[in-house]
């Protein structure tokens, strides 16, 4: 009987390891599964986005997305809102669908965003009679 009784401990170790080993394959591929799901929606976005943009301006945009991670987020959520995010999907079959989209996104307008991003405003120069360069705010309060 003191045979059987170790048997019995034994077998009731090895299921209980067992369990643990399908709870950490179990948690394994769980996570697996979400570094997917991340990895393909990133794929999903950039697939639009190289879709969307004109091939200058989505270059620009993956050299900033380099140098710049911080303008790249601003252009990024500015071109990107949640709608697009949750129904990305959908967009992309349609623009398969359709085989493209009609008119792209130009540089300008990535160019226009990262000016927005860090701060800079265009300045109209205004020659004043004796040659003197002002900005035009300057020139019209005067």
């Amino acid at each position: 009987m003191g045979e059987n009784g170790k048997s019995n401990e034994e077998l009731e170790l090895e299921r209980i390891r067992l369990k643990k080993m399908q709870a950490m394959m179990e948690a394994q591929k769980k996570q697996q599964s979400a570094n997917d799901k991340v990895i393909s929606l990133s794929e999903k976005l950039d697939y639009v986005l190289k879709v969307v943009l004109q091939p200058e301006a989505y270059a620009h945009l993956e050299k900033l997305k380099k140098t710049e991670p911080n303008v790249y987020q601003y252009i990024f959520n500015e071109l990107v809102s949640q709608d697009v995010i949750m129904n990305i999907d959908y967009l992309i079959t349609i623009i398969n669908r359709q085989r493209g989209v009609g008119r792209r996104i130009p540089l300008d307008i990535i160019i226009y965003l990262e000016r927005k991003a860090k701060g800079i405003r265009g300045k109209i120069q205004v020659k004043k009679g004796d040659g003197e360069m002002m900005d035009l705010g300057s020139y019209l309060t005067k």
